[in-house]
């Protein structure tokens, strides 16, 4: 049974949960954060963890703090857990095989882990193409972080006292962490975290001028059409690119390079001398790895730029579809991604240009904020 809980109660135990310490310290404030690598990979990292540790618990049980920030972030799972099984079903059985089955076994695993790290990579570094124009053009960042801090229910812990007495006990909750995208929604944007100047920047790179009364409720709607169609750009281009990186994973002598720096590794064949010392045997092993690692890269190097050739050219004595297949995929791609940073950028300039139109908007009469 849920105990009944007013708006006062709410309030009081949600501000009872900082202790004068934590009042005073920024690590318990939603605040917006740099857009860096750094910030980035903490984000993912943090939503990854929690997709697979917290969040299926909380939601499983039904807890009233689970939300739907973390159901989005439980798609991570079956997508990383699909892509291990995809890449384990030809290695994790290779063990049981004679040694020429076994090779054969790993080569379609080795190659299936490429084209999804392949994918990722690409995916990932296609991002910022779409982005960065966008925001350098109109002001409007969709990759810009902000750390939210989130104040759950207390826990109502409901009991039996020695004396058969009914007892229920109210435990206040460590306030949560989230990692979002100040820019992810375009029904609810995170208005309230940017100030004036940001409004004003936005206004001015857009044409709407400067020294609005109001930027904010000029820039609203400007600020919504680039959230739709750069992130609809975004993901578009971005899955391109991803299957171009896919189709590097599955054109060049991979087979070599698998052979050489992964089948038969040398990395992990160091003997050490019996009749070196300690510190000898360890700079012998240091620079052995050293060695095979560098030699590895330029393997791994030499394997992509014959694998791009093929992918763009088509291999040796393919025609019609198949020898073009991989330029058509690339220019697609590329067309895609052109396409869609202008469409955003001219949109937003568009949208500005009609808000300053007097035919169009007539400012001497009430309006709602979009």
């Amino acid at each position: 049974m849920i105990p009944k809980v007013t708006f006062d109660a709410i309030t009081f135990r949600a501000k009872s949960q900082k202790s004068p310490k934590e009042e005073d310290s920024t690590e318990l404030e939603t605040k917006v954060l740099e857009n860096n690598i750094g910030n980035r990979m903490l984000g993912d990292f943090h939503r990854t963890t929690d997709a697979f540790i917290t969040y299926p618990v909380k939601g499983l049980s039904g807890d009233v703090n689970s939300n739907f920030y973390e159901f989005l972030a439980m798609g991570k799972v079956p997508y990383l857990l699909g892509s291990a099984t995809f890449i384990g079903v030809f290695n994790a059985a290779s063990k049981y095989f004679d040694s020429r089955s076994a090779h054969q076994s790993k080569i379609p695993g080795l190659k299936f882990a490429a084209g999804v790290i392949m994918y990722l990579i690409a995916k990932g570094l296609s991002k910022p193409l779409i982005t960065k124009p966008i925001a350098m053009a109109t002001g409007v960042d969709i990759e810009q972080p902000y750390k939210n801090v989130v104040h759950p229910f207390p826990k109502v812990v409901e009991g039996v006292s020695e004396t058969g007495d009914k007892t229920r006990v109210i435990q206040d909750l460590a306030p949560q962490i989230q990692y979002q995208k100040l820019w992810e929604s375009r029904e609810f944007p995170r208005i309230d975290l940017v100030n004036k100047e940001f409004h004003d920047m936005v206004a001015a790179k857009n044409g709407l001028g400067t020294d609005l009364n109001c930027s904010e409720n000029e820039t609203k709607p400007i600020i919504k059409s680039v959230i739709s169609t750069a992130t609809t750009a975004q993901r578009v281009s971005s899955f391109l690119w991803g299957a171009c990186g896919v189709g590097l994973a599955a054109c060049g002598d991979w087979d070599k390079f698998y052979q050489t720096y992964l089948s038969k590794s040398a990395l992990g064949q160091f003997v050490p001398d019996k009749n070196a010392s300690f510190i000898e045997n360890a700079k012998n092993y240091s620079l052995r790895f050293l060695k095979n690692t560098k030699d590895a890269l330029g393997g791994l190097k030499d394997t992509i730029v014959k694998s791009s050739k093929e992918f763009y050219k088509g291999a040796h004595g393919s025609t019609g579809f198949k020898k073009h297949a991989g330029k058509a995929l690339f220019w697609t791609t590329v067309a895609t991604t052109v396409f869609g940073i202008t469409n955003s950028i001219v949109r937003a300039r568009s949208l500005a240009k009609n808000l300053c139109d007097e035919d169009i908007i007539d400012n001497s009469k009430n309006s709602v904020a979009v």
